[in-house]
């Protein structure tokens, strides 16, 4: 087998003079870090918040209006021009602290979580509005208006870009 068939390995010996090898290294500057500033915009998760926001206190609303006194379904409040039930108004404040939750540790799948959940509400709400008439008095405007907050959320969350900057001074000394 010649050298051309394979790989060659090539072996270097070297030393370090005894003295070398116990001098200490050489000094390195020091630094010290004075301050660090770090700043961040994520347009989508004050846009999820700020839904999320609405939704809690729509849905505060029509549960203060409509009491916890006798059944969840009766009576039926108007907040905003919608009706709303107990059940709806307690609906709409969980998925509104679900989004305020995504929005405050700015986190893009719990705004992909909560905006399809709202989505998803919206849409089934207008699929079956005559099954929610009942015990939800859910009207097709609100359940429009689901859909689309929860559309915008998702949309946000995968397509807006975040952005953030990181400074720090730093003196030599």
């Amino acid at each position: 087998m010649s050298s051309a068939d394979g790989p060659t390995h090539v072996r270097s010996d070297s030393s370090v003079p005894a003295a070398a090898a116990l001098a200490p290294p050489a000094a390195a500057p020091l630094h010290t870090v004075s301050a660090t500033h770090t700043s961040r915009f994520e347009p989508d998760a004050y846009v999820a918040g700020i839904v999320g926001l609405a939704f809690v206190l729509l849905g505060l609303i029509a549960s203060i209006r409509a009491g916890f006194s006798g059944p969840m379904s009766l009576p039926v409040v108007k907040v905003l021009g919608w009706t709303h039930t107990t059940t709806l108004g307690l609906i709409e404040v969980a998925l509104g602290l679900v989004l305020m939750a995504a929005a405050g540790t700015r986190s893009r799948s719990g705004e992909l979580f909560g905006g399809l959940l709202l989505g998803v509400g919206g849409f089934v709400g207008l699929v079956q509005h005559r099954s929610f008439v009942r015990t939800l008095a859910l009207e097709n405007p609100l359940a429009w208006a689901a859909l689309l907050c929860g559309i915008v959320v998702v949309l946000l969350a995968l397509l807006m870009p975040r952005f953030s900057h990181r400074s720090s001074s730093v003196d030599t000394r």
